[in-house]
């Protein structure tokens, strides 16, 4: 054994003790889980959603502590022989790495839980925990695939996004226990890109977009450049016919709310995996004709095509719109029609039938259930999708009274019915 001999090495050795015992210390901070999240906000959650979470981050704090034990013992062993100063110097860093990466997944969660701020907020989204989950049964059941949990939480922005159930985490090893879904302020109470994203989730478990990209290669096979423009799409593609299938028009007219700023509508951004916006508007109306004839969203895509027409895009990129337009119709059909092999072939609209959200259907809805439809916790558990297909229906025919529908749906959500 060399014992330490020269100053400067028990400076280092001694630097490195300092940072490890500094780092470790905020570490153990981490064991009291309302150090990123307040003990209202996690009991808020359910016992499904919460639990795993808290297991999952418990599991990541205590691997990294025990990290953090074995770097001590190194730096212990470098105070007694300076052989060792590299050996601790790497198990330092490592652990500083670490304790970023670890940070980094803690932080996320804890904002996430803690964006339940007040009673309302934690009602809607607990509401939209719900419909979530509800979103996703009749296609993983169909499927044999387990449904994920979901925790919602709210945020700034324009769009929402998923961090996957059963991703990779920041911190090495960890799997992501439940679907996180971001639902931005302006739409969480029409909240129709929910189902976007879990679209997104049970696409990945069901194999739904290999099957898309198959069907929309042979369907564009006779145009190499629109099929090389729409085939990296697909996996957008069917977050959007998900969303569609649960909630009708009212997804295309609040997608086309997101998308509809002129700097952005017609840019095709390379790299970008959404389609050009003003395609994603062409192809939910195509949709909505293809589902349910004519309607509202004849309007809302004659509205689009006079203020923003395909030769105002960018000239490598308005020839191809155009083309896509001109197609528009198939592309819809291929959509809604494309055989999915873990459904037994079956297309997403032979499990979600979008005649459920139909313009007739929803009528029929608000007429038969009445009043109670909107008061109801029962009418609300069993159709609550529904009811959001019907409100932001109403809001997209009928702008003067959006206030209106849209208190409507605030109401039901936020009620302390549904507050934990």
């Amino acid at each position: 054994m060399k014992l330490l001999s020269s100053a400067t090495e028990t400076l280092i050795a001694d630097n490195l003790q300092r940072q490890l015992t500094h780092w470790t210390s905020a570490a153990r901070i981490f064991l009291d889980a309302e150090e990123f999240a307040s003990e209202t906000a996690w009991r808020s959650l359910e016992n499904h959603v919460g639990l795993p979470i808290r297991r999952s981050l418990a599991e990541i704090i205590s691997s990294l502590i025990a990290m953090g034990a074995n770097a001590e013992g190194i730096v212990r062993s470098a105070r007694r022989d300076s052989a060792n100063l590299v050996a601790a110097t790497r198990a330092v860093q490592l652990f500083r790495r670490r304790y970023s990466q670890v940070e980094t997944t803690l932080d996320f969660f804890g904002d996430a839980v803690n964006s339940r701020t007040n009673l309302p907020l934690r009602s809607a989204l607990r509401v939209l925990d719900q419909l979530s989950v509800a979103s996703m049964t009749p296609v993983l059941s169909a499927a044999g695939c387990a449904v994920p949990p979901v925790l919602t939480y709210v945020d700034k922005g324009l769009g929402a996004s998923i961090l996957r159930s059963g991703i990779r985490l920041w911190s090495p090893g960890s799997i992501n226990p439940v679907a996180a879904i971001k639902i931005v302020r302006h739409n969480l109470y029409r909240p129709t890109s929910l189902f976007h994203e879990t679209g997104h989730q049970v696409a990945n478990l069901i194999g739904w977009v290999p099957a898309l990209q198959t069907s929309m290669s042979q369907a564009l096979a006779d145009d190499r450049e629109l099929r090389s423009m729409w085939l990296p799409w697909c996996s957008e593609i069917v977050a959007d016919v998900y969303a569609f299938t649960l909630t009708g028009f009212a997804s295309v007219s609040a997608l086309f709310d997101v998308v509809g700023d002129d700097r952005t509508l017609m840019r095709w951004p390379v790299g970008d995996p959404h389609p050009v916006g003003w395609l994603r508007t062409l192809l939910g109306c195509a949709m909505c004709r293809e589902s349910f004839g004519p309607g509202p969203w004849d309007a809302l895509e004659s509205a689009m095509r006079a203020q923003y027409p395909a030769a105002r895009a960018d000239a490598t990129t308005a020839p191809l719109l155009s083309r896509s337009a001109l197609r528009m119709p198939q592309i819809a059909r291929v959509c809604l029609t494309t055989s999915i092999p873990a459904l037994e072939g079956r297309p997403i609209t032979r499990v979600l039938n979008p005649a459920r959200v139909s313009p007739s259907a929803l009528a029929d809805l608000e007429r038969d259930v009445g009043r109670s439809l909107w008061i109801s916790p029962h009418w609300q558990q069993r159709e609550g999708i529904r009811m959001l297909a019907l409100s932001g229906l109403r809001e997209a025919e009928r702008p003067q009274a959006a206030p209106e529908w849209i208190e409507r749906a605030r109401t039901w959500m936020t009620t302390p019915l549904n507050a934990a």
